[in-house]
């Protein structure tokens, strides 16, 4: 299971990197799927080091982005 994780926590990074790139989403709505995401990794494998980079990697982007807004 630890591989499929850190598969799953890569493609989402990816993912959203490249849809912020082309301006295909707003960081909000990226963040709202990268915590859903996180959430239920987090149900399904409690202390996984994946979870770990999955909350840097939308940390850092909030830095980037801004983190305060919310989806409409």
């Amino acid at each position: 299971m630890t591989d499929r994780i850190d598969s799953i926590v890569d493609r989402a990074a990816e993912y959203t990197k490249a849809l912020l790139s082309n301006e295909a989403i707003r960081w909000p709505t990226a963040r709202e799927g990268l915590e859903r995401i996180l959430d239920d990794l987090g149900r399904r494998a409690p202390g996984h080091p994946g979870l770990r980079r999955l909350r840097s990697f939308i940390d850092d982007l909030s830095l980037i982005h801004g983190g305060g807004e919310t989806p409409d």
